[in-house]
C-alpha cells in the first residue's frame, strides 16, 4: 500500500498520464482491492475474481486518459463501479454462450442478476464499499501512530463496550478512556479527509 498521498496534483490526474508508471502502481495500490470488493459483490465465481480484476485495471488504464471528471455528475468510484460492473456482464454473457452447449443454468442465473442491478444500486454500493474501503485504508495508517491500549480502547468502544467496562479491562482510569478515545477517532478523522483531498 502506498504510505504517502501527498502530491501536488491528486492521484487520479497523475494516473491519466499512461507514461506515468509511478502513478498506476500507486494507482492499483489504492483502487484494486475496492475493485475486488466490487466484483465479489456481484456474486462472481471466486476462480473468475483475480482475473477479472485484472481485466478491470486493463480497462480503467485504456480508458482513464479520456475519463473527464465533473462534480456535478458521477463520482470516479461510481465510474469505476459501471466499468466493473459491465467487465463483469461481458465475462458472463460469453460463459453463457460457451454453457449454452453443455446446458449450465448458473451463469444465466448471475446474468440476470447482474442485469437487475440498476445505475442508482451500482451507485449506491460504489458509495458504500467507498465509504469501507476508505475507512480500513485510513485505519491502517492510523495504528502506526498509538499504542496497543489506544487502539484497544477504541476497537472496543465501536464494539459497544461501555467506557467503565474498557476502564477496567486495560486498567486505564475512565479519563484515559475517553482521551484516547478522543485521539484515535480525531486522528482517524484526519486520515479519512486526507484520503479522499486525495482520491477522491
Amino acid at each position: 500500500m502506498t504510505k504517502n498521498y501527498n502530491t501536488r496534483i491528486t492521484l487520479l490526474q497523475r494516473a491519466m498520464n499512461q507514461d506515468d508508471e509511478q502513478a498506476w502502481r500507486e494507482f492499483i495500490d489504492v483502487y484494486k482491492n475496492y475493485i475486488y470488493v466490487i466484483i465479489r459483490k456481484m456474486q462472481v465465481a471466486e476462480s473468475a475474481r483475480e482475473d477479472l480484476l485484472q481485466q478491470v485495471l486493463v480497462k480503467l488504464w485504456q480508458k482513464l486518459p479520456s475519463f473527464e471528471y465533473d462534480k456535478n455528475r458521477a463520482k470516479f468510484r461510481t465510474w469505476i463501479g459501471s466499468v466493473t460492473r459491465n467487465t463483469v456482464v461481458e465475462h458472463i454473457r460469453k460463459q453463457v454462450s460457451m454453457d449454452k452447449k453443455h446446458e449450465s443454468a448458473a451463469n444465466e442465473k448471475a446474468l440476470s442478476y447482474l442485469n437487475s442491478i440498476t445505475q442508482p444500486e451500482i451507485e449506491q454500493m460504489a458509495e458504500h464499499e467507498w465509504r469501507l474501503y476508505l475507512t480500513n485504508l485510513a485505519m491502517a495508517k492510523v495504528k502506526v501512530f498509538f499504542s496497543g491500549k489506544a487502539l484497544q480502547a477504541f476497537n472496543m468502544s465501536i464494539e459497544g463496550v461501555d467506557n467503565e467496562e474498557i476502564a477496567e479491562q486495560l486498567d486505564l482510569t475512565i479519563g484515559s478512556v475517553y482521551l484516547l478515545k478522543s485521539r484515535v477517532k480525531k486522528r482517524l478523522r484526519d486520515e479519512i479527509k486526507h484520503l479522499r483531498d486525495e482520491l477522491e
